[in-house]
C-alpha cells in the first residue's frame, strides 16, 4: 500500500498537542513529546515552515502553564529549524522567539537557554556582526527588569541602539547605588565598548555620558564643577576624573581617520589626531587607576591600533582579541570600594 498521506497544515495538527493542556493538572509531559515528534515528521518531510509554526504554538501553550523546561526545549527546536530552514531574520521571525522570552520564567537558565541561541541564529543569518540590535536589546532589558545587570549590560552594549544607551545608563546609576559607589567603573565597562568596535558607536557612547552624567548629578549637585570646550565639542568637567576621560576619549574617537585610511596618511607629518589620543591615553594612565587598570589599558591598546592606525609596542604583538577585552570588561560586577 502507498504511504498515507499525513497532514501538515498546523492548524490541523496542533489541536491534538493542545489537547493534552486542558486536562487538570495538565499533561506537559505528552505536549512536549507529541509536539516534537510531529515538527520531526514535518522537517523531515522537507515542511520545516509548518514545523516552525507547530513548535511556536505548542512551545507558547506549555509556557503558559508554566512548563518550562518543555516549553524553552520546543522554543530552542524552533530557533535550531530557523538556522536548518536558514530563516532570515525579519520581523517575523523575531517576533516568535520575544513572545517565548517574555513568557519564560526569570528563575534558572531557560530564557538565557533560548536568548544566547537566538543571538547565535541572529548572528548567521542577520546583518549584524554581533547579533542583531533589536534582539539584544529586547533579552537586555528583559534581564535588567530581573536585576540580572551583567548579563543586561552585554546585550544592551551589543545592541548598540541610542535607546539601549539611555537603559544603560539608568541601570549603571542604579548599579552604582546612585552614586553611593565610584560611578566610574560602571561607565568605562559601557563606554570603552561601544568606542572599541569598528567603526566606533558614537552616539550611545555620548548617549549614555550624557544620561549618566545628569543622572548623576541629579543625586549630587556639585558633581558638575564646570564646562569645558573640547575639540569641535563641549563637555560637562565633573568630580570624577575617569568620567572627563571618557567624555574627552569619545570626541577623539569621532575625529578618528576614516576606514581605509593607512597610518602613514593618518599620522602625517604631525601626527595628527592619533598623538592627541596618545597623548590623553597616556596622561590619565599615570593620573586615573581606572583608566591605569590592565583591563582598561588592554582595551586602549585595541583603540589605538585599530581605530588610530597606530603601531602596537613590540612586546605586545597586535593587541588584545576584540572579544577577549569585552571579556576582560564584563567579567563580573565592578569591584566595590
Amino acid at each position: 500500500m502507498p504511504p498515507r498521506n499525513l497532514p501538515t497544515d498546523p492548524a490541523k495538527l496542533t489541536p491534538s498537542i493542545l489537547r493534552y493542556l486542558e486536562s487538570s493538572p495538565p499533561d506537559g509531559y505528552s505536549a512536549h513529546q507529541k509536539a516534537r515528534t510531529t515538527a520531526a515528521r514535518l522537517v523531515h518531510s522537507g515542511h520545516k515552515q509548518e514545523a516552525i509554526q507547530v513548535l511556536f504554538i505548542s512551545a507558547k501553550e506549555l509556557l503558559k502553564v508554566q512548563e518550562w523546561g518543555s516549553g524553552t526545549d520546543l522554543g530552542c527546536y524552533m530557533v535550531e529549524t530557523y538556522r536548518s530552514a536558514e530563516v532570515q531574520v525579519d520581523s517575523e521571525s523575531k517576533a516568535r522567539v520575544t513572545q517565548l522570552l517574555a513568557l519564560m520564567t526569570s528563575e534558572g537558565t531557560w530564557r538565557k537557554k533560548l536568548a544566547d541561541l537566538t543571538i547565535k541564529w541572529s548572528l548567521e543569518f542577520g546583518d549584524c556582526q554581533t547579533g542583531d540590535p533589536d534582539l539584544h536589546k529586547y533579552i537586555g532589558e528583559l534581564y535588567y527588569k530581573d536585576r540580572k545587570f551583567v548579563q543586561a549590560e552585554q546585550h544592551l552594549v551589543a545592541s548598540c541602539k541610542r535607546d539601549a544607551a539611555v537603559t544603560l545608563a539608568e541601570m549603571a546609576y542604579e548599579w552604582c547605588g546612585k552614586g553611593a559607589e565610584d560611578p566610574a567603573p560602571y561607565a568605562c565597562r559601557v563606554v570603552i565598548p561601544f568606542i572599541s568596535i569598528t567603526p566606533p558607536a558614537i552616539l550611545p557612547a555620548r548617549t549614555f555620558l550624557s544620561k549618566f552624567i545628569t543622572l548623576l548629578s541629579s543625586s549630587d549637585s556639585s558633581f558638575i564643577a564646570t564646562t569645558l570646550t573640547y575639540g569641535s565639542g563641549e563637555l560637562p568637567l565633573t568630580t570624577s576624573s575617569t568620567l572627563n576621560w571618557l567624555q574627552m576619549a569619545v570626541l577623539t574617537v569621532q575625529r578618528a581617520p576614516a576606514e581605509g585610511v593607512s597610518g602613514v596618511q593618518a599620522r602625517g607629518t604631525t601626527g595628527g589626531i592619533s598623538r592627541e589620543w596618545e597623548s590623553l591615553v597616556r596622561k590619565y594612565k599615570g593620573q586615573d587607576k581606572v583608566v591605569g587598570s590592565q583591563a582598561v589599558q588592554e582595551a586602549l591598546l585595541h583603540i589605538s591600533t585599530n581605530t588610530f592606525k597606530i603601531p602596537p609596542p613590540r612586546q605586545a604583538g597586535g593587541g588584545p582579541d576584540l572579544m577577549n577585552l569585552m571579556g576582560s570588561l564584563f567579567g563580573g560586577a565592578p569591584a566595590r570600594r
